[in-house]
């Protein structure tokens, strides 16, 4: 019997390993049973013909000095008939055709032979029963270390603690027992993430997880997140190539400080924000290995972080030429939320003012999210320090949390007062939307308007109101579970999508189509001229809206 500590343990995880083997272990056991065999048949072969030899060359050469005549002559009979010993020392031949003769050592030779069957037939059978085992419970092993995995991500953060109205001890015990008998990891945790109901939680598959790794704010191959002890520690095998690989990082190792900042005293939201906006070459991690209560081994470890950006991450910019009413829009598309985002979008931000843009619209058609985190760095740009940026409901919250947005100097320090004051971008500015924006872009778009600074023109958005975290597996494999739902800063909900304030500068029947089916419709310098942002900022939203604060 095992005791559960947040409804698994290691110590339940190492009894059910030594339990039965389940249909996949019996054939890798048959497989590498017969593969022992085999190896073992052949090997074996080669050794005890090698020792017959040398026998039967020490009995030769103890013949050839005067014991065979006696031999020989005793053994005189109707089958043995009376011959002259031959000169073994005279002719090669000779002696290698005593060797085969049908003399004694003939009929010791086939008993050789069969002990010799006995023996290889019998160490093959122990080798190939400890290597087929060994197997077994290396593939049986691997298979419950996944599917452990993914129930305690699901236990501790999964967003509906109801598991979709289902037992979790029950579930945990069913999916445990499935493992045992032998189901791959693969089909049972995407089983066990579909039981919960969720359109939005899923398994991501390896090669798709590495891509994913472009919304790692620290840029060195590892998925960070918190076990049952509240440690921040490596959540997967660090990826193939990267800094943490080379730097032999292992799955389970403890992080306890980033570039000097405790996980303790900060969360890791913030931490990885400071270190993704200071944006240097290299981070130092103080890692830990085992158990702090026992002799653990500690050390800091350097990592090269890789700080590319995805294409679809970058910020596309440009100037439209002077309108009819004097002014220049400055345009920023973002297609995604990548961890370098945010310092581009505050870099775009200086270049197309230096450009002599004095209206800004923000792009975000056919942005489907990414970085939760990234999109609130983003509206600190545009909201004036501590407004509301969105509201969160979590696993282990009663009532909504308040998002505030807090600016950050370069080197990634918060900033307040007058310093804080002075980041905001405060040129008249419109938000562009489609059915594709959804997620992050949804929560921007949402924290803009809801704090009455900017209109959204275009079409309806997606409507999705969930975070998913990404919780990395020991097959390599990720799962994507919702961990929170947000709505917008004045608490109104997001599902369904958000209603735009009025159509976009190039709406027309052909691309509401392009953007229902998920086609990308460009807009040129020209159409973003076309935008009447005295016109958008008197929709009916804006002249009777309420920041968010006073709600």
């Amino acid at each position: 019997m095992c005791l559960p500590v947040d409804g698994l343990s290691s110590s339940c995880l190492l009894l059910r390993r030594r339990r039965r083997l389940g249909t996949h272990a019996r054939w890798a056991h048959v497989g590498a049973f017969v593969l022992g065999v085999s190896c073992l048949h052949y090997v074996s072969q080669v050794v005890v013909s090698a020792a017959a030899g040398a026998f039967t060359q020490l009995k030769v050469s103890s013949l050839a000095a005067g014991g065979l005549r006696s031999s020989v002559g005793r053994q005189n009979g109707p089958n043995f008939p009376t011959q002259p010993p031959p000169d073994f020392g005279a002719d090669p031949d000779v002696l290698a055709a005593t060797q085969t003769s049908p003399l004694p050592w003939g009929e010791e030779s086939s008993w050789n032979t069969l002990m010799h069957q006995v023996f290889t037939t019998a160490m093959a059978v122990v080798v190939g029963f400890s290597l087929s085992v060994g197997v077994a419970f290396a593939d049986d092993s691997s298979g419950a270390a996944t599917v452990e995995a993914a129930l305690s991500f699901i236990k501790r953060n999964y967003y509906d603690q109801t598991f979709n109205k289902q037992d979790f001890d029950g579930l945990s015990a069913k999916y445990f027992e499935r493992a045992r008998k032998g189901e791959s990891a693969e089909s049972l945790t995407r089983e066990l993430v579909a039981s919960l109901g969720d359109k939005y939680s899923r398994i991501v598959d390896a090669a798709t997880f590495e891509k994913l790794m472009a919304f790692d704010p620290l840029g060195v191959g590892v998925v960070l997140t918190r076990n049952e002890r509240k440690e921040i520690f490596v959540s997967s095998e660090p990826f193939n190539s990267s800094s943490a690989a080379k730097a032999g990082l292992r799955q389970g190792d403890i992080v306890e400080r980033i570039d000097g900042l405790s996980l303790e005293t900060e969360s890791l939201f913030s931490v990885m924000d400071r270190v993704a906006q200071a944006d240097r070459p290299e981070v130092l991690l103080a890692m830990r290995r085992g158990p702090a209560e026992m002799s653990a081994e500690r050390w800091e470890q350097t990592l090269a972080r890789s700080r590319t950006s995805m294409p679809q991450d970058r910020v596309e910019t440009g100037v439209a030429p002077i309108g009819p009413d004097g002014h220049r829009v400055g345009f920023l598309r973002l297609r995604s939320f990548g961890a370098k985002s945010a310092r581009d979008m505050a870099q775009a931000l200086k270049e197309v003012r230096a450009q002599g843009a004095d209206e800004f619209a923000l792009d975000l058609r056919g942005n489907g999210g990414g970085s939760f985190q990234v999109a609130l760095e983003i509206a600190t740009l545009f909201l004036e320090p501590d407004s509301v940026a969105t509201r969160v409901k979590t696993t282990s919250a009663e009532t909504d949390q308040l998002v505030r947005v807090t600016p950050s100097a370069p080197d990634g320090s918060s900033l307040s007062g007058a310093a804080a004051a002075a980041t905001v971008a405060r040129e008249p500015l419109v938000v562009l939307v489609d059915q594709g924006s959804a997620s992050a872009s949804e929560v921007l778009a949402a924290a803009l308007r809801g704090n009455c600074r900017a209109p959204l023109l275009g079409a309806r958005t997606y409507g999705k109101a969930a975070v998913q975290g990404v919780f990395g597996l020991p097959n390599r494999e990720a799962m994507a579970i919702t961990v929170a739902r947000y709505s917008a800063p004045t608490g109104t909900r997001i599902e369904g999508g958000i209603r735009p304030d009025g159509p976009g500068p190039g709406d027309n029947p052909f691309s509401q189509v392009a953007s229902a089916v998920g086609l990308p419709v460009d807009f040129t310098a020209a159409d973003y001229a076309k935008i009447d942002f005295s016109a958008a900022r008197q929709t009916e939203l804006l002249k009777t809206c309420r920041p968010a604060e006073s709600w």
